[in-house]
């Protein structure tokens, strides 16, 4: 069931059927899994309750491994690895891509042209080697001879006038270092390859033409750019430097090459946890209130661990507006959130976040999800 304890296994279907419901507040998601799918990897790995609800519509037997296990099962049966993480990469696009409808005016499409509304948001924040870049992009797989023909006079006249410094990141060996703020990809992008962060951190993100949503900071020990790779599908979301960052080339033939059993297991790891951080943040966004959006926000920074507790007391490395772009609340007035903002249990401090009393604010956090559910 949905919300139970996470059991110490992950799951493979060995015969039978399985009906899996995925639920985001009033809406579910349903789909069957048949022999050779999978389950509860992700409560497995992170701890988390269960997402899904799971029921057997027939006679059915499942493997049964264990957590300790899992890598050493999984690092003897390559076909089985893969096929498992292009099932978690396509359930991760699938999240962050109703995440992305929740919180943009875009309609999120696998059209190159897309390329261009990313390029108007650089052009209007005035980021030229960002704007530099997707008007490049446009060019390598846009289809539209007039919109190439415009976009290419556009790139002739920036390089013509110094308005941009052409980039490109430090390569040794199958390591690549970029510089803080630097694109590593865009969406609409094809992709070759996929990275392990071996320092530094890097913003996954939306953009459309008037806003960027952030999906996550990943940190070091994480991967990303997989689902391109190993789906043979466009990238879904733009990953940019968020400081100096230093990365592992990795492709599907390498894979196993390049990272040990412990490395695997950050692999996995990194999965899970990305899954339920942009399943969490789906289901933010479905709550109608603004307020309860904010409060639910930073109980599932707390559960992702992202938060440092001291007593009773928890501390954010975010800001105000930090969360209020998280929650796609930042265009409203502060009348509106004024609940929040007004709670002398939520504390900012040299614009950071704190929360004096944990017990106090999962009181009022229960109260303010419970008004949600009874709509």
């Amino acid at each position: 069931m949905e919300n139970s304890k996470a059991m110490p296994y992950f799951f493979i279907v060995k015969s039978g059927r399985f009906k899996q419901t995925l639920f985001t507040l009033h809406n579910k998601d349903l789909e069957f899994l048949n022999p050779g799918d999978t389950f509860g990897l992700i409560a497995c790995l992170t701890g988390h309750n269960y997402i899904n609800r799971l029921i057997a519509v027939k006679g059915s037997v499942v493997i049964m491994i264990e957590k300790k296990n899992i890598i050493d099962f999984l690092s003897s049966k390559q076909d089985i690895f893969f096929k498992i993480v292009s099932e978690y990469s396509n359930r991760l696009r699938k999240i962050n891509q109703k995440l992305f409808s929740l919180c943009s005016n875009s309609i999120y499409t696998e059209l190159p042209k897309h390329l261009l509304e990313i390029a108007e948001y650089y052009r209007k924040n005035k980021m030229m080697n960002h704007y530099f870049y997707a008007l490049s992009r446009y060019q390598q797989y846009g289809k539209n001879a007039g919109l190439k023909e415009k976009t290419q006079e556009i790139i002739r006249k920036l390089i013509e006038t110094d308005t941009v410094e052409l980039q490109s990141p430090e390569i040794i060996g199958s390591h690549v270092i970029f510089d803080q703020g630097e694109i590593i990809f865009l969406e609409q992008e094809k992709g070759e390859y996929f990275y392990f962060i071996e320092k530094g951190k890097v913003k996954i993100s939306h953009i459309d033409s008037e806003n960027e949503f952030i999906v996550a900071i990943l940190k070091e020990g994480e991967i990303f750019g997989e689902m391109a790779i190993l789906n043979g599908l466009a990238r879904n979301a733009t990953a940019i430097a968020f400081e100096q960052t230093r990365l592992l080339i990795l492709s599907k033939d390498n894979l196993f090459n390049e990272l040990g059993v412990k490395l695997l297991q950050k692999l996995f790891s990194s999965f899970a946890k990305r899954i339920w951080y942009s399943y969490r943040r789906a289901l933010n966004l479905y709550y109608s209130n603004p307020v309860a959006r904010l409060y639910d926000c930073l109980d599932f920074i707390i559960k992702s661990k992202e938060a440092q507790k001291k007593d009773i007391s928890y501390y954010f490395d975010i800001s105000l507006t930090d969360l209020r772009v998280m929650t796609n609340t930042l265009h409203l007035k502060e009348d509106v959130i004024k609940e929040f903002l007004n709670d002398d249990n939520i504390q900012i401090h040299f614009g950071q976040l704190s929360i004096t009393n944990i017990t106090k604010f999962e009181d009022t956090l229960k109260l303010y999800l419970s008004r949600e559910r009874r709509r």
